[in-house]
């Protein structure tokens, strides 16, 4: 689904050139100034920090260095995922600080207890394609939550983790962490089985933080995320393409940095913008505006021809009630529609500050037949079925033919939601609505699965290294 014409990506794409040529972005690390003054932006100090300009011949030479697929390498193989042109998955939303209690209901902080239940539920979850950093470990101390949070990824879960990484101290450690679950260094600079989250700070700042992680995780071997998240009305223009054309231009700028540290990285661009609610001055991630926004940005990934994951699907409601679904779908499918590589959101509530169980469970549900819709509609001689339809004829039936057992693991089924009679549904769920019925799966998911084993001494090592570097961050 083309929400957008081609020259209107031309003309975003122009944009943006003209904003990081003319405007340029503030750059708050000297070490990344230098990197950009030496590959040929022009580089004026401003108080602490430099302006950056770019010329657009450099925004061309990063683009066209920068490789069109990438693969999310998964510490279990067989849960690799190739990120390309339309080909898209789902993932979690991330970082929350809150979640819901699947027991007791009550709204709370999040633990590292949590995370390690979560990213074990997203591990048994097929149609997640990569893991999150979805919640925070609050109860650890906040310069250590990070690697805590990999801690839990690495050992709860096997798929592809993608993961803000805070400082270079922590950047150390988790590279070190997943070379211990791959078998070493160089395997994972072969088999990168996590990418570094690095966020631009709207408007136009890449600041101290995002550069020295950006630097850091690209000299170590690992791919990076180049994430921006413009508020329109806010830290962006109120109108969509002012704020689509800001997102872009602060992509590239990371981009072009990844680039600049090391010819040929694998970037992926992403994307939480969405709009201020200018009523109670909150970014709304239920707005229609989120899916139009991130349906643009996925169509300006496929016209750079360079992988996107752009966040869709988090509710502004409360409670994983009707809202929730709606919301969901509204911006989960359009993104889907425009070739989003990775959509992230399943599972977030408030706004993005909350996770809940049945919430995951139910939006699971949904991916899978938002997957149906993608599948589309094959016409040919066989599926049109021409003879079959003359060979039934006029009155007849299709149910008991084998041509219909042969083929009826093509629809789509339902494992949660309710296709059933009332009188069915009663005797099956003894009446319980659908978030009931999540909650109860979740929980038996958690009673059953085990991820994939560390391989030996992988746990010990990758262990020993938490303890390390707690001590090192009480010092």
């Amino acid at each position: 689904m083309n929400f957008l014409a081609h020259d209107d990506l031309d003309s975003i794409h122009h944009g943006a050139c003209h904003i990081l040529k003319h405007t340029g972005v503030l750059v708050e690390l000297e070490e990344a100034a230098d990197r950009f003054q030496s590959a040929g932006a022009f580089v004026k100090r401003n108080g602490k920090n430099w302006i950056v300009k770019i010329p657009e011949w450099l925004v061309g030479e990063s683009l066209s260095n920068t490789p069109k697929s990438v693969t999310y390498y998964a510490r279990d193989p067989e849960k690799d995922f190739l990120l390309e042109n339309n080909r898209v998955g789902f993932g979690t939303f991330g970082e929350q600080v809150n979640i819901i209690d699947p027991v007791t209901r009550a709204y709370r902080k999040s633990t590292k207890q949590d995370c390690c239940n979560v990213y074990r539920l997203i591990d048994a979850l097929d149609e997640l394609a990569f893991c999150q950093r979805t919640i925070c470990p609050g109860d650890r101390s906040p310069a250590t939550q990070a690697v805590h949070n990999f801690h839990a990824l690495i050992t709860h879960n096997s798929k592809h983790s993608t993961i803000g990484m805070v400082n270079k101290p922590s950047v150390d450690v988790i590279v070190e962490m997943a070379a211990a679950a791959t078998g070493g260094m160089d395997k994972l600079r072969e088999r990168p089985i996590c990418t570094c989250s690095c966020c631009v700070t709207s408007p136009l700042i890449l600041t101290q933080q995002c550069c020295e992680i950006l630097i850091a995780a690209v000299e170590s071997g690992i791919n990076v995320d180049i994430m921006a998240m413009a508020m329109a009305g806010g830290s962006g223009p109120v109108t969509l393409a002012g704020t689509i054309v800001q997102t872009v231009a602060e992509q590239l700028s990371g981009l072009i940095l990844a680039q600049i540290t090391k010819k040929g990285v694998s970037v992926t661009l992403g994307s939480c913008s969405t709009i201020m609610d200018l009523k109670t001055g909150l970014a709304s991630t239920g707005a229609p505006e989120w899916g139009l926004v991130g349906a643009a940005i996925a169509q300006m990934g496929n016209y750079y021809h360079i992988p996107c994951r752009v966040g869709s699907g988090v509710s502004d409601s409360k409670l994983p009630d009707a809202q929730a679904a709606y919301q969901f779908t509204l911006n989960a499918l359009p993104l889907s529609l425009a070739g989003a590589n990775m959509v992230f959101g399943a599972g977030g509530i408030d706004s993005g500050l909350a996770f809940d169980y049945a919430k995951l469970i139910m939006d699971h549900e949904c991916i899978c037949h938002i997957r149906k819709i993608l599948e589309g509609v094959r016409v040919d001689s066989e599926t049109m079925a021409l003879d079959l339809i003359h060979e039934i004829g006029p009155g007849g039936t299709f149910l008991d033919h084998r041509h219909t057992f042969e083929r009826t693991r093509t629809q789509s089924t339902a494992q949660l939601f309710d296709r059933s009679t009332r009188e069915a549904w009663i005797t099956t769920s003894a009446g319980k609505d659908l978030t009931e019925r999540a909650y109860a799966k979740a929980t038996a998911i958690l009673e059953n699965h085990q991820p994939s084993a560390l391989p030996d001494g992988a746990a010990e090592t990758i262990n020993s290294l938490l303890v390390e570097f707690e001590a090192r961050s009480k010092k």
